[in-house]
């Protein structure tokens, strides 16, 4: 039957079969699952050539293009070629990466041809291909495996998603009464043979879990070889396989699946969190943690162990719950909707999206070759050294009034269109030359990357006015990532010039504007990479003149870029916050001030006048490894200088209160361990010493002990603690925060804090 379809690429593999190469493409259409089958793609490479060509590589060699049929085909050729001292070029290239990246598709397309429906899935065998603007409905499946300390394999839970169906279900070994959820199976073998069952049944897209490469299909597969059965968990007919990256990351390749480990997927699209432990992501952003907390509960397995032989159900909760907060976390921060947007910004298919470097070849290579030039090899790029970093200007300590922060907008990417920097035109810099403000030399003619940033700026642009903030994401990583790339070992095109370019030229630029700044006769507090922090002479109509201000500023860039270097600037300041007050503080122990480390009163318009809000940015109340005394502490004495209320009094009171056993109940600490408990023997830290101590008096390990300081050292909570060291408190958590404020003012927490000892005295 003859079908068209729209539809996304999600996964897709490529192998020699017989004398041609394969190229097998899966995803979702509105019709379903699709699979597209290509045999009559053929990979190239490119190699010098002894006679003039219509191709060169960079410096100028003619080379020849070498067509293959099989990956064989090419890397024999490549062999023979190189023992004729003939260089070879883009031969790392993969074939589906050849093939998407050539055909100029990013994710999307629409398939034209005849089709079969073979076992449920929508079959093409060389159809039309042309680019598309679907977005699919993905079926996901999150799951997660329980194991005993002998190696058995105690249970597997899975939680399936799609867009009409639910399905939760657990298998686990041993006897009991099953119900619709949870299924007992007689033997390790059964529980394999109906996970791969369900996972044929279901079909899901997507397979997800938390570490589920490197742990759950690890211990799969060596159950699979162990009991000598095949376990199919792919569209096709492969055994479950894990390889080792160069990188030693396990990876796999079930076909026609996407495989999405949780912690990686967030690292990769920027998520910070101070643990990526499930329980400790779970907590963060969903507000809930794991049916046995880790954080309380040091090895898991002794709990897992006891609730296999007395509880099993409890067991199956347990193992269930992890599946689902997988998915739960995924909704949350909608990371499945970032994936899928980076997909089909970056061109690459949706387990591969963190790859900078391939990203960039698949927006480059192309442009590249309609130039006439080709690439290296990766392997052949020489690196020298990491690129240097951006301008900062060291922070004016003090508190400030009427404090004006504006940032540039996509400052890197912007500089790279404005200044045309680029590996071709790197290359081509004698020609019709364009020299930056740091004499680096690139040429105004023969360029790919500032053509590419426009395009991404508008499609950033467009998102934003259609509210799309995942698409918009999608771009600000993409585009943000060519200055990395340009400077990394493993990028092709790399040179050091060319990141070097951008951040001189981002140095040359924020030093320009505060001069420019300072001309005006305004003062610039702080500054750093791509934002400034200048101090306004007043609040009134605060809001107009820094729009003002962020107007002339642009035209100065404007006229100074057009007049010294015949540019047109595509740099935009843009207005950021206004700070009532601010405080910028020194660094702990040292005269300079302090970097990133800021406390303001944000001043924001509201429908009744204006709204005030503080912020705290690097100040030891964003930290959880110092007190709720410190941090408690810390935000009401920078309230209070914003609010100009008494300080002394407070400082006063606090200690007054701390040594009257009124605040006991926040002088917890708490700190996660780095390393197991029996590896911490010399110079042991506070929270180690305090996680042996209830180890060695209660039988209890936790990875993140809560203790407090007395005056036989740190004592765990779960233990007699009547002898706090308040002096450990006052010394260690209250004066450091304090004396950062107090010194801004003329005073210091000693002083205060001797004028209550003196009261005391009476």
């Amino acid at each position: 039957m003859y079908k068209q379809i729209e539809g996304f690429i999600l996964s897709g593999l490529s192998f020699d079969y017989q004398d041609h190469l394969v190229l097998k493409i899966y995803g979702q259409s509105n019709e379903g699952t699709f699979l597209v089958t290509l045999n009559q793609f053929q990979n190239y490479f490119f190699a010098e050539s002894k006679i003039p060509t219509s191709m060169k590589c960079l410096d100028e060699t003619f080379v020849e293009k070498i067509m293959c049929r099989t990956q064989a085909d090419l890397k024999n050729k490549k062999i023979q070629l190189e023992s004729q001292g003939l260089r070879s070029f883009e031969a790392d290239v993969r074939p589906l990466e050849r093939y998407l990246m050539d055909n100029g598709f990013f994710a999307q397309v629409k398939i034209s041809g005849e089709a079969k429906i073979i076992n449920g899935i929508l079959t093409f065998n060389n159809p039309q291909m042309d680019k598309s603007h679907f977005y699919p409905e993905c079926k996901i499946m999150s799951f997660d495996i329980e194991t005993g300390k002998d190696g058995r394999l105690y249970s597997l839970a899975y939680s399936y998603r799609s867009a009409a169906y639910i399905e939760d279900k657990i298998f686990m070994l041993g006897i009991g009464e099953s119900t619709k959820e949870l299924n007992f199976c007689s033997s390790e073998v059964e529980i394999l043979e109906s996970f791969q069952a369900s996972t044929q049944r279901l079909d899901p897209d997507i397979f997800t879990g938390w570490n589920v490469i490197g742990f759950d299909f690890h211990f799969l597969e060596k159950k699979a070889k162990q009991f000598n059965i095949p376990l199919l968990l792919g569209r096709g007919k492969r055994n479950l396989e894990l390889y080792k990256s160069n990188r030693g990351e396990w990876n796999l390749n079930l076909e026609g699946r996407v495989i999405i480990d949780g912690p990686r997927a967030l690292k990769t699209n920027f998520f910070s969190f101070e643990s990526y432990k499930l329980n400790d992501v779970a907590k963060e952003v969903l507000g809930v943690g794991k049916d046995i907390d880790e954080d309380e509960v040091y090895d898991k397995w002794d709990e897992i162990e006891r609730r296999f032989r007395e509880d099993k159900v409890s067991l199956a909760k347990y193992n269930l719950r992890d599946a689902q907060l997988v998915l739960e976390i995924f909704e949350k921060t909608k990371l499945l909707d970032l994936l899928f947007n980076r997909s089909l910004i970056s061109g690459l298919l949706l387990d591969k999206v963190g790859g900078s470097t391939a990203a960039f070849d698949h927006f480059y290579l192309p442009e590249l070759h309609k130039s006439g030039f080709v690439a290296p090899n990766v392997l052949d790029i020489e690196w020298e050294r990491q690129a240097k970093g951006g301008f900062v200007l060291n922070p004016k300590v003090g508190v400030h009034e009427n404090v004006l922060v504006m940032d540039f907008k996509s400052l890197y990417p912007t500089l790279i269109e404005t200044f045309l920097i680029d590996p071709l035109s790197r290359t081509k810099k004698l020609i019709n030359p364009l020299t930056t403000p740091v004499n680096f030399t690139f040429s105004r003619d023969h360029h790919i990357l500032p053509a590419k940033i426009s395009e991404l700026l508008n499609r950033r642009a467009l998102a934003k006015k259609d509210k799309n903030s995942q698409l918009s994401q999608a771009v600000k990583i993409l585009m943000n990532s060519f200055y990395g790339v340009m400077g990394s070992s493993g990028c092709r095109f790399y040179h050091e010039d060319l990141p070097d370019a951008i951040t001189g030229t981002g140095q040359w630029l924020l030093k320009a504007v505060i001069h420019f700044l300072e001309e005006m006769g305004l003062v610039v507090l702080y500054g750093d990479t791509d934002s400034l922090f200048v101090q306004l002479k007043s609040i009134d109509d605060h809001v107009e003149i820094g729009r003002e201000i962020v107007k002339q500023v642009n035209q100065f860039l404007l006229e100074k870029l057009q007049t010294d270097f015949s540019v047109v600037s595509h740099l935009e300041i843009q207005y950021d916050k206004f700070f009532k007050k601010l405080i910028l503080t020194s660094t702990r122990g040292e005269v300079g001030g302090a970097k990133k480390r800021y406390a303001g009163l944000v001043l924001t318009s509201a429908p009744n006048g204006f709204h005030e809000e503080m912020v705290l940015t690097g100040m030891e109340y964003v930290r959880s490894d110092w007190s709720a005394l410190a941090r408690n502490f810390q935000f009401e004495l920078i309230r209070r200088v914003f609010y100009n209320e008494d300080l002394e009094l407070f400082i006063k009171q606090t200690l007054s209160d701390l040594l009257d056993k009124k605040l006991d109940s926040s002088l917890v600490l708490s700190k996660r361990l780095s390393k197991p408990l029996e590896e911490y023997i010399k110079n042991i830290p506070p929270h180690a010493k305090a996680a042996k101590l209830l180890f060695e008096k209660k039988g209890i390990l936790k990875k993140r002990p809560q203790y407090v300081m007395t005056s036989r050292g740190a004592i765990p909570i779960e233990l007699p603690h009547e002898d706090l060291d308040y002096d450990y408190y006052i010394d260690r958590q209250l004066a450091p925060v304090a004396d950062s404020i107090l010194s801004l003012l003329g005073k210091t927490f000693e002083g205060i804090r001797g004028q209550q000892l003196s009261l005391f005295s009476f």
